[in-house]
């Protein structure tokens, strides 16, 4: 028996998680209390992962396959959402196929597999929301958010790197708050700068820039670099002078900008971003997927600034 939420009237009616373990069996949460706390959401669902235990000094990335309840003649419209993450976890992003996946569909539930990201589950899925940091809620303008259906699969892609002596959990939960209707579907974007190099022992600054294909409107943006990331900028790109409108000076802690409220951003417009960082190492750092490489990402948060009622893909990736 699988113990998940299920919405009835309105009503949030929430048992412990969706899935199996990883052995196969359905997971038993009275037997060991999950390492994760997240308060259910009064009107919403939440879902949990099976989960891994890292070995002492590992630097794994898992993925896992979880199902919301209910069937496909259920709709939940989600305004907001919301992460709770075990310590020493790296990243979590949350992927979804809006029209349905074979390829998920042929995934066992809970069972999690060593992966490099979700692009090896499909070409068609789209970032739902993601975490680097224990907590993170992400909440959308009115009117803008997720359309998610009963039975529907999500791709949960995470990242640990256990510095302590003892093995520790890989756990991760996610609520899900609903709204009464949505009108235009959020979507996000990446902006990739990989052409990263920092020598042992120096410090070096990386500047790129990326505009959209589309007329899109943007709310919301993240910077994303590990440990040796210091100062990260964004500026305007193709309008409104191209001055700097938001300086992160930690990595960890001072990762997302808001506007007060979502912008349009023209195509052929969008924006430029500097990562700086400071490497003590004696090896040289490039842009890679361990916790121990670095990376110089932007991302965000948009929806069509037409009629549309989500926007065509935007993320931008330089080889």
């Amino acid at each position: 028996m699988k113990h998940c939420t299920v919405v009835i009237s309105g009503i949030a009616l929430w048992c412990l998680a969706c899935g199996t373990n990883a052995e196969g069996g359905e997971s038993d949460p009275a037997a060991t209390p999950y390492p994760v706390e997240l308060a259910r959401p009064s009107y919403g669902l939440q879902v949990q992962t099976t989960g891994r235990q890292i070995p002492p000094g590992a630097d794994e990335e898992w993925c896992e396959v979880v199902e919301l309840p209910g069937d496909s003649s259920d709709t939940y419209f989600v305004g907001r959402t919301e992460i709770a993450m075990a310590p020493y976890s790296h990243h979590l992003i949350i992927s979804v196929a809006p029209g349905g996946s074979a390829r998920l569909d042929e995934e066992p539930l809970g069972v999690p597999v060593q992966c490099s990201g979700a692009h090896q589950f499909g070409a068609n899925l789209v970032t739902l929301t993601g975490a680097s940091s224990p907590y993170f809620t992400d909440s959308m303008p009115e009117g803008i958010g997720h359309v998610m259906h009963g039975g529907q699969r999500l791709l949960f892609d995470y990242h640990a790197l256990n510095t302590s002596t003892a093995a520790v959990p890989a756990a991760h939960r996610l609520n899900l708050h609903q709204v009464e209707s949505i009108e235009k579907e959020a979507r996000t974007f990446g902006f990739y700068n990989q052409y990263i190099e920092i020598p042992p022992h120096s410090s070096r600054s990386f500047t790129d820039s990326c505009a959209f294909k589309d007329d899109v409107l943007v709310w919301a943006l993240v910077r994303h670099t590990h440990r040796r990331g210091t100062d990260f900028e964004v500026s305007w790109s193709g309008m409104q002078g191209d001055e700097s409108f938001w300086t992160s000076r930690d990595w960890e802690s001072d990762i997302n900008f808001n506007f007060d409220e979502p912008v349009l951003i023209p195509a052929g417009a969008g924006f430029s971003w500097r990562c700086d960082f400071d490497n003590p190492t004696d090896e040289t750092l490039i842009f890679g997927p361990e916790a121990t490489d670095e990376m110089c990402i932007l991302f965000g948060q948009l929806v069509s600034a037409d009629d549309a009622n989500s926007a065509p893909q935007q993320s931008c990736y330089k080889f």
